[in-house]
């Protein structure tokens, strides 16, 4: 059968399933989005329909109604189909105007309805403006999870941002303190980062930014959260950590740094870094703000001890430190 003048490649891929409960006759309306080129099935049962809906997820559908129940089988067949990323338009055939309160009370992102006797032309429009507003909200979720993208990872070393960071942290703080299982942080700051910037380029410096992201993700299970929390500051999350524990991952990451030379044009350095750490024993009083803030103790206690150091904090005046 050739073409329609109307068809178009997505057309051709938008796929409307017709619920023909009600038993109308829709012979009308099928031939004519068929003619417009949609691909079209019809079923007439609400055992077809949970049939038709379990093989194939469609692009719009057209209901035509036995009863308009909120809770009944309609509406739970139709609500199967939606996913809160990806809505399905629902296009309701209605027998009165008593009917549309109900139907405005159906919890479906998009939907409309058409009264009986209706035109297929109308139904056809109605149809198409609530596949427009589908197309739309897809492209703005595709934006929103962009965006997101954006918010969660660091764009110079591909690690998490400080502002994601910061929720992990809270909800991890949650789920120790709810199974009572350990958890620690640290905090990494790369040793005279200004005079690394001040007698090179900044694009050495943003080098060096990415190599230390990169020792940190080989440093690391893929359980535990790394993140960029500042200028030349990093933050990692060790969930079901020990403090022993995490003295030695700090330890190793502090000796991959070291040992790591770094070159970008003319300019070749090696680097090292400070790790402060604190722990939570998930029974203890506390909060996830004091535990960045004793990590970052530690972390100033590192860099009073000569730089190129693990510290650990306690609660005792003066950290274990580790050379």
């Amino acid at each position: 059968m050739p073409n329609s003048p109307n068809e178009t490649p997505q057309k051709r891929s938008t796929k409307i399933v017709l619920l023909n409960h009600g038993g109308g006759n829709l012979a009308e309306l099928l031939a004519l989005l068929l003619q417009s080129g949609y691909q079209v099935r019809e079923s007439t049962s609400l055992a077809e329909s949970f049939q038709l809906l379990a093989d194939t997820r469609p692009d719009a559908i057209v209901l035509s109604p036995l009863g308009l129940l909120r809770g009944g089988v309609e509406l739970e067949l139709v609500e199967g189909a939606q996913r809160d990323d990806d809505p399905v338009p629902l296009l309701v055939l209605l027998p009165d105007l008593r009917s549309i309160l109900e139907v405005r009370l159906w919890k479906l992102m998009l939907r409309d309805f058409v009264q009986l006797p209706f035109a297929a032309t109308e139904c056809l429009h109605r149809l198409e403006l609530l596949l427009i507003h589908r197309d739309r909200y897809r492209m703005l979720m595709h934006r929103t999870r962009d965006l997101e993208g954006q918010l969660s990872n660091d764009f110079k070393t591909g690690l998490l941002s400080e502002v994601y960071f910061n929720r992990l942290l809270l909800l991890e703080w949650k789920r120790s303190q709810r199974h009572q299982t350990p958890m620690s942080l640290m905090l990494l700051d790369i040793d005279n980062f200004k005079r690394v910037n001040d007698s090179t380029e900044y694009a050495f410096g943003d080098e060096v930014l990415r190599r230390v992201g990169a020792a940190l993700r080989a440093s690391l299970r893929e359980t535990d959260f790394a993140a960029r929390c500042g200028g030349d500051e990093f933050c990692v999350l060790l969930p079901h950590t020990t403090p022993a524990e995490a003295v030695h991952t700090a330890m190793r990451i502090r000796q991959r740094i070291a040992e790591t030379v770094i070159q970008k044009g003319t300019y070749l350095q090696k680097v090292t870094v400070s790790i402060g750490i604190d722990a939570f024993d998930g029974r203890s009083l506390g909060s996830a703000e004091i535990l960045r803030s004793n990590a970052n103790k530690a972390l100033l206690q590192a860099k009073r001890k000569g730089k190129n150091q693990v510290s650990l904090f306690a609660s005792e005046p003066g950290a274990t430190t580790h050379g």
